[in-house]
C-alpha cells in the first residue's frame, strides 16, 4: 500500500487546525508552507506523496523549522511563502538528507511541490480527512506543472467519473480514469499531457481508508494489540460477549470502541469490509469458534486466530463439520509474524506487524533476507500441483482417493484445501481411473482450478510432476506440490509454506518427528531453479531425490506432530483419520 498514509493526513490536519485556532498554532497563520514529495530521479517512488509542514521560525511538533535549513530547500520554501504561490522545485539530495523529515536512502534529484497554506488548501485536506474517516477510498490529484499549477481535486472511486472507461473524452475524464487505475494498483502516478502545446503534469496519489480492526477478546494481549494498532492509525473495535470482561482492562477509551457482544453485535457497529481485519483471541474455544464463524461469512480480508497449531486444528475441525470455511487467502493462524514472542506485549507486536504487512500487500519478514531472485518474481502467482494420478495398488478395492473421510472423498478434501489457500492456479493431475476421480471433484466452481490428464501415470510421480508443470503460468517463481492422498494438509499449512517460499525463494517444506529423526512433509515449495533440475531427472521419486540433494539449504518448518501428514495407502490408514 503505497501513497499517502491515512495517519499522515490526520496528523497534518491536527497541526493545521491548531494553527487556524489562533495563538496555539505553529506560526499564527503566517508563512506556513506544505511540501509534497513527487518524484526521485525522474520516477514516482514508493513514498511519493509524503508531506511536510514548514514554518519560518521555531518548529513545534508536526512541523519543520525552515530557519534550520539551507541551500535550495530553504530558498524554495522562502520563495513560495514570499510570493504566496505554489512552486515546483528540483532539489539535489544526498542519501542521508532528511528532506520532509525523511531519509530517502538514495542520492539524486528530488521533485518537491511547495504550497503556501491557505483556507482553500485546508478545506481540501479536511475533505481528504473526512473521506479517510468515512472509510472511503479516494485519489488525490495535484497539478504540479502547467497553467493550473496548484489545482487539487479528489476522485472518489465510487463516483461515475472515476469509473469512466477508456473511451471517455476530455482532460478531466481522462484524469479520472487514470485515478481509478492508480487506486486499483495502490501506487502513486505522474501523468503528463502536452496537447495544445502546453505541458501539464498531474500527480495522482491514492489514499486508502483507515484500516479497521476488530479484536475479539479482553486479555492483556488484546489491550496491547489495540494500543499498537491505534498508534499507527487503525480504527480499533474490541468486542467480548462475556458480561463485564471489558471492564477488567485499562483501555484507551477515548480511541478504542468497546463492544459488549459477539459477532452480530460487533458487525452492526463495525460494518466490516474487505479492508477490515479481525483478530480472535478470547481464550475460549466456544467463543473463538463463534467469532470465526461470523468472520468467515463476512467480506473481511484478514482473519487472525491466536493459539497453538493443535488448538487451531481443533477449532477448524469443529467449524468444518458445521460447514464454515474461510475465503481463500483470508485466514492467518496462528496469527502474527514469528518474532519469538512469549509475553502478551510481544504477541501483540507480532500480530500488529502481520496486519501492517497484510494492509501493505507485503509478506512480512526480514529485509536482509529478501533475495534478489524473489524481488524479480514480485507479483507473479505461485501455482499448486495436486499429484493424484497413481493407481493406489496397496489400498485394494475402490480407489483410495474415493475413500470417505469425514463425509467427503479424500481427493475432494485435498483440492478444496488447496483452493482455500492462496495458490493460483491449482492444477490437479489425474491418471488411473481419471473419470472416477473427476467425479469426486465435480461441482467445485473456482476459476483457479485446472485438471489435466497424465497418460504416462504408470511410470511414476515424475511424469505427473512434469505434466503439471506444463500447465503452470509463464514466469511463475516456482510451484507448491501436494499429494492427492493427504487430506489433512490444511489451508493454513499450505499458506505458511507459500509465505515462507515467497519471502525466501528457497526450497520450503514442513518437517515432523519421525522414528529416525525429522521427516520431510507436504506441501513442498520448489523454486524455479530446482523445478528445472527436476525436469532433467527420470527416476520415479525425482522430487524426493531433489529434496535429498538440497536438504541442507532448504527452509524447514517444524511441526509439533505428524497429524497433518497422514496419507492414505492402506484401508487401515482411514481409521487413523476417523478416530
Amino acid at each position: 500500500m503505497n501513497g499517502i498514509r491515512p495517519k499522515e493526513i490526520l496528523d497534518l490536519l491536527h497541526v493545521l487546525e491548531q494553527d487556524a485556532g489562533g495563538d496555539a498554532g505553529p506560526d499564527q497563520g503566517q508563512g506556513l508552507v506544505l511540501a509534497t514529495a513527487v518524484s526521485l530521479n525522474g520516477s514516482v517512488y514508493t513514498r511519493a506523496g509524503a508531506m511536510g509542514l514548514f514554518v519560518p521560525e521555531s518548529a513545534v511538533p508536526g512541523t519543520i523549522s525552515a530557519k534550520s535549513l539551507q541551500g535550495g530547500l530553504y530558498e524554495s520554501i522562502e520563495e513560495a511563502a514570499a510570493e504566496n504561490k505554489p512552486l515546483l522545485a528540483r532539489l539535489r539530495i544526498e542519501e542521508d538528507d532528511p528532506i520532509l523529515g525523511l531519509g530517502f536512502l538514495c542520492a539524486g534529484t528530488l521533485e518537491v511541490f511547495f504550497e503556501p497554506v491557505d483556507d482553500s488548501l485546508r478545506s481540501h485536506l479536511r475533505r481528504v480527512r473526512d473521506a479517510v474517516l468515512d472509510a472511503e477510498g479516494i485519489v488525490c490529484s495535484l497539478e504540479i506543472e502547467g497553467p493550473e499549477a496548484g489545482r487539487r481535486a479528489i476522485y472518489r472511486i465510487d463516483d461515475p467519473a472515476a469509473k469512466a472507461g477508456s473511451g471517455a473524452k476530455g482532460r478531466a475524464a481522462q484524469e479520472a480514469s487514470a485515478a481509478r487505475d492508480c487506486y486499483k494498483e495502490a501506487t502513486p502516478e505522474l501523468i503528463e499531457d502536452a496537447s495544445g502545446g502546453t505541458l501539464r503534469r498531474v500527480f495522482l496519489c491514492p489514499v486508502r481508508p483507515v484500516g479497521k480492526t476488530v479484536i475479539f477478546g479482553s486479555g492483556p494481549e488484546a489491550a496491547f494489540l489495540a494500543a499498537r494498532l491505534l498508534e499507527v492509525g487503525f480504527t480499533v473495535f474490541v468486542a467480548d460477549p462475556r458480561p463485564g470482561r471489558l471492564r477488567n482492562i485499562n483501555w484507551d477509551r477515548s480511541r478504542a470502541v468497546l463492544i459488549e457482544g459477539g459477532w452480530e453485535v460487533a458487525a452492526d457497529a463495525v460494518r466490516p469490509d474487505e479492508e477490515t481485519a479481525v483478530v480472535v483471541m478470547t481464550h475460549s474455544m466456544a467463543e473463538d469458534r463463534a467469532a470465526l464463524k461470523g468472520a468467515f461469512a463476512s467480506p473481511v480480508g484478514y482473519i487472525g486466530l491466536t493459539g497453538s497449531q493443535k488448538r487451531t486444528r481443533d477449532i477448524f475441525a469443529g467449524l468444518e463439520i458445521a460447514g464454515a470455511r474461510p475465503r481463500p487467502g483470508t485466514m492467518y493462524a496462528p496469527a502474527g509474524l514469528d518474532i519469538g514472542a512469549e509475553t502478551p506485549e510481544e504477541t501483540a507486536l507480532g500480530i500488529a506487524a502481520e496486519i501492517m504487512a497484510w494492509r501493505s500487500g507485503r509478506k512480512g519478514g526480514r529485509l536482509s533476507h529478501k533475495p534478489r531472485a524473489a524481488s524479480e518474481h514480485a507479483g507473479h502467482r505461485v501455482p499448486g500441483l495436486v499429484l493424484a494420478a497413481g493407481g493406489g495398488r496397496r489400498f485394494g478395492g475402490e480407489h483410495k482417493l474415493s475413500a470417505d473421510v469425514l463425509g467427503k472423498p479424500v481427493l475432494r478434501h485435498v483440492v478444496e484445501n488447496a483452493l482455500a489457500s492462496k495458490l493460483d492456479p491449482v492444477i490437479v493431475v489425474l491418471g488411473a481411473e481419471a473419470g472416477a476421480a473427476l467425479k469426486l471433484i465435480a461441482g467445485i466452481e473456482d476459476p483457479r482450478l485446472r485438471v489435466v490428464f497424465n497418460p504416462g501415470w504408470q511410470s511414476g510421480k515424475a511424469s505427473s510432476f512434469k505434466v503439471g508443470l506444463r500447465e503452470t503460468p509463464a514466469g511463475a517463481p516456482g510451484v507448491v506440490a501436494l499429494l492427492g492422498d493427504m487430506p489433512m494438509v490444511k489451508p493454513w499449512l499450505i499458506d505458511r509454506v507459500l509465505s515462507e517460499f515467497e519471502l525466501s525463494g528457497k526450497l520450503v517444506f514442513p518437517v515432523f518427528p519421525g522414528p529416525e529423526g525429522p521427516q520431510r512433509g507436504y506441501p513442498t515449495a520448489f523454486p524455479r531453479e530446482l523445478v528445472d533440475e527436476i525436469q532433467s531427472l527420470t527416476a520415479d521419486e525425482t522430487t524426493a531425490e531433489a529434496v535429498r540433494l538440497h536438504w541442507a539449504e532448504a527452509l524447514q518448518i517444524p511441526l509439533d506432530d505428524a497429524s497433518t501428514q497422514l496419507d492414505i495407502d492402506k484401508p487401515e490408514d482411514l481409521e487413523l483419520l476417523t478416530h
